[in-house]
């Protein structure tokens, strides 16, 4: 029997190192062994508890000789674990493979510096784990960053703990999510440490919180060098940029003398996102080169040559784009959209396959004039959103506007997926039949979600045939009940129809 640890596998009870062939079968017969043993003390025991009362042995004895057989046996069992995992299939993953398994546990490694990584109980693992985590670069190319209140000190040795971070990185595009203050003195010593790794960020997503709309002291210190140079960002093919401001007064911010050079900061760029709370002043980037577009909510000035629909019509290549729009006191959100004293052009996007629209309240009506002056050929997913507190009125607007865009743009064999967010639904008979005749001009539909207060049991009868899911999220429980009831009664829909909580 093999009760004693071999002197040959040595150092791998207590690590994770792969055994060689020759520790791999000594292991395995020590295992072989134990099952003997095991055999026996289990058949030991089985014969001592089916005769607990025999007339040669003492009770008192044959419980002493049971504890001593189980005390055994379990001695045992540990020692055959410890040699079970030494022929663990763990130990002999190639190191290739474990980071590919690591790459695909975490799909989204993003990290903060005063966190753990997601990754972390990888690394713990073994030195063998360690090192293939370590060497597999597309975990070391995201950071989130929090400078906001950060002081000279913690910057200093974030830029260090950022250094050895994205060393493991390898030659692949970073990717930095970045929250700044411009009230914190010491944002020059991160900035510094921004500019020299320019160069191989491949996504920069920032958020600034300046003390006047006014100041762009900070965002012109992130783009250009202290000689007011544009920075390069050669290999950056998505911006995500969110301005917010503590000053109540609304300036306008005035973006163009951040951007001096766009087309040369950003030679490759195609994500853009652009948020803002207050006005933005006209500026320019690679519209024509971007892909995706996140526009707005921000305000605009009227008159003053940008408007949502001025941008729109510079980015032809679009294929994805989400648009926000928010009320500022004081400013009709129409005036956001395009400016009316200009005339009404229409926007043609021919590669556009994803528009989403949020919108908060009382922007229903800048919403129906986007909607209004776009037309998108291969449009195959819609995305509505009211953002607003609980509000009358928006809801027959956006399936009407809708329907006419999809009318206008001709793409009722394109369109497959839409999601309608209404706030009080549709229950009203004119926001039911707009979405009856919605429905009707796009017949390969494949799934449909509607949220909103309650929507007409009526919908049921109206859906495309083609429909595969219909998702329904009701705030009102007698809206819920209806649905409810209308599945039980009718089993069949229950594939293709999900009540959402």
């Amino acid at each position: 029997m093999a009760a004693n640890e071999d002197p040959a596998l040595e150092g791998l009870f207590d690590s994770n190192i792969s055994p060689s062939s020759q520790q791999h079968s000594i292991a395995q017969a020590a295992i072989e062994s134990f099952d003997q043993v095991l055999t026996m003390a289990n058949k030991h025991i089985t014969d001592l508890e089916s005769q607990p009362g025999a007339v040669n042995q003492p009770l008192v004895e044959t419980e002493r000789q049971l504890k001593e057989l189980q005390a055994e046996k379990k001695a045992i069992e540990d020692k055959k674990r410890k040699y079970l995992d030494v022929v663990s299939a763990r130990r002999r993953i190639p190191t290739e493979i474990v980071g590919d398994f690591v790459d695909l546990a975490c799909p989204d490694p993003t990290t903060r510096l005063d966190g753990k990584p997601p990754f972390l109980s990888f690394l713990l693992v073994s030195r063998g784990w360690y090192r293939a985590v370590c060497s597999t670069c597309r975990l070391w190319t995201r950071l989130h960053l929090d400078l906001k209140l950060a002081s000279e000190e913690a910057i200093r040795h974030i830029v260090e703990k950022a250094t050895r971070w994205y060393s493991r990185a390898g030659s692949l595009p970073l990717t930095l999510s970045l929250s700044l203050s411009s009230s914190n003195p010491n944002n020059h010593i991160f900035i510094d440490y921004l500019h020299s790794i320019a160069n191989g960020l491949g996504t920069l997503e920032m958020r600034v919180e300046m003390a006047t709309s006014s100041d762009n002291a900070l965002l012109r210190q992130l783009f250009r060098d202290p000689d007011s140079k544009h920075i390069p960002w050669p290999q950056t093919k998505k911006l995500h940029l969110n301005i917010r401001s503590k000053d109540d007064r609304e300036r306008e911010i005035q973006l163009q003398d951040v951007f001096t050079h766009p087309r040369k900061q950003f030679p490759v760029l195609e994500v853009f996102t652009i948020r803002c709370d207050k006005i933005i002043s006209k500026f320019d980037m690679p519209w024509d080169a971007l892909t995706t577009l996140r526009l707005g909510p921000f305000g605009v000035a009227q008159g003053r040559g940008m408007t949502y629909c001025s941008i729109l019509g510079s980015c032809p290549s679009l294929r994805s784009l989400h648009v926000g729009i928010e009320a500022r006191a004081g400013f009709d959100t129409r005036h956001f959209i395009r400016n009316p004293r200009q005339p009404a052009v229409d926007i043609t996007l021919p590669h556009l396959t994803e528009l989403s629209v949020e919108h908060g309240f009382i922007c229903e009506n800048a919403c129906e004039m986007l909607l209004g002056r776009l037309i998108l050929p291969s449009l195959r997913s819609f995305s509505f959103r009211y953002t607003g507190p609980p509000s009358t009125g928006v809801f027959s607007l956006v399936p009407e506007a809708l329907t006419e865009l999809v009318i206008r743009s001709g793409n009722s064999s394109t369109i497959q997926s839409i999601s309608l967010g209404l706030d009080e639904g549709l229950n009203g008979s004119i926001a039911f039949e707009e979405l009856d005749r919605l429905l009707q001009e796009v017949p390969v539909l494949e799934t449909l979600e509607l949220a909103g207060d309650e929507i007409d049991i009526g919908l049921m009868d109206i859906l495309p045939k083609g429909l595969n899911a219909l998702t329904l999220q009701l705030a009102l429980d007698t809206a819920k009940m209806e649905f409810q009831r209308y599945i039980t009664e009718n089993p069949s829909q229950r594939v293709r129809v999900r009540i959402r909580e």
